[in-house]
């Protein structure tokens, strides 16, 4: 007769040892534009991401003087939205809104969602998000705006989301968490973008270290989804040093006008009308571009510290030209770091 005996230790860590609880993460894109309309670049990327989910901002609510608390930028459709991805309509709120709460606000809110995604089946909207950069003395307002709205007719059976940025996340015990069903970390917009020098405010690897920590993501409460730059900007500095706002649609290889200086710096060396910007000599232009390598150093970052579960890894934003500098396999790359 044989002696079982020896199979023991074998059964024991067959049986005693807790195996992985499987998980995934869905690619999907933001799409931050007022009017939607597709390119072939733009449905390329959905395709060979492949993203399964697609954010889309309805509007945002913006405080209007003796109004209260109005929609503006209302998104316009001007071509179908894609088949078979799961849409998740998103509200920006702005946090000026909370000065005078309106009773009434949840329900406004939810009655225009509801109105823009009637086209939209049912079934393709499982996820409702809103957005709103909320503060310790407005938490109270926007907590209980997020509690109300939640039991719209709308909202009902769906899932709420919210963003948090670094700050809120790092700071949750002044900050409070939101009453929602997911968080959306926002790893984007971290530094001073009002601040002159050589620093990148979109995105910074030390920085976003600092708001980490070694267990910061792991003790919040919230399940959390990532969300990850895909856009620049360029900001003038007068004389290289007091802020005057975003440039658009200026070129910045322009030798006659340009003098690169490193780090992302442009020193104007004329005066010079561009664009409709009125740029004097020794004023300075900042690029702020988040390049692949870094997007891959912030993901091994988070990898760390994000728990084994299924979460949606979105990247912002979705646009024909700023996909160009991101070749999607290393955007796949990324995905597969946070898996």
């Amino acid at each position: 007769m044989k002696r079982l005996f020896p199979l023991l230790p074998a059964l024991v860590l067959l049986f005693g040892c807790k195996q992985p609880n499987p998980h995934s993460v869905t690619p999907a894109f933001y799409y931050w534009k007022q009017s939607w309309d597709t390119t072939r670049a733009t449905q390329a990327a959905i395709r060979q991401l492949p993203a399964t989910k697609l954010y889309i901002k309805l509007f945002d609510l913006a405080p209007v003087p003796g109004q209260g608390p109005l929609p503006v930028a209302v998104l316009n459709t001007r071509a179908p939205l894609p088949e078979n991805l799961e849409i998740v309509p998103v509200v920006f709120l702005m946090n000026e809104i909370w000065a005078k709460p309106d009773t009434a606000l949840p329900s406004k809110v939810a009655n225009l969602v509801a109105d823009l995604c009637s086209n939209i089946p049912a079934a393709r909207i499982r996820e409702i998000q809103v957005d709103c950069d909320w503060t310790q003395t407005t938490k109270a307002a926007y907590f209980s705006f997020l509690e109300q709205i939640r039991r719209q007719p709308f909202f009902k059976n769906r899932q709420l989301s919210a963003t948090v940025r670094l700050y809120q996340l790092k700071y949750a015990d002044r900050a409070g968490i939101p009453p929602v069903d997911r968080g959306l970390l926002m790893c984007y917009n971290m530094g001073n973008m009002r601040q002159a020098g050589r620093h990148n405010s979109i995105l910074d690897i030390a920085t976003l270290q600092s708001y980490l920590g070694t267990h910061t993501i792991s003790r919040y409460s919230l399940p959390l989804d990532v969300a990850l730059p895909l856009f620049e900007w360029q900001i003038l500095f007068r004389q290289g040093t007091v802020y005057e706002g975003i440039v658009r649609q200026v070129k910045l290889d322009d030798n006659s006008v340009f003098a690169e200086t490193g780090d992302g710096l442009y020193t104007v060396k004329k005066d010079t009308l561009l664009e409709g910007y009125s740029l004097r000599t020794n004023d300075v232009i900042r690029r702020e571009f988040v390049d692949i390598a870094t997007l891959k150093q912030a993901a091994r970052l988070l990898a760390r510290q994000l728990p084994p579960e299924n979460r949606t890894v979105i990247y912002y934003h979705l646009d024909s030209l700023i996909l160009r500098n991101y070749p999607l396999n290393e955007l796949q790359e990324i995905i597969r770091i946070l898996n």
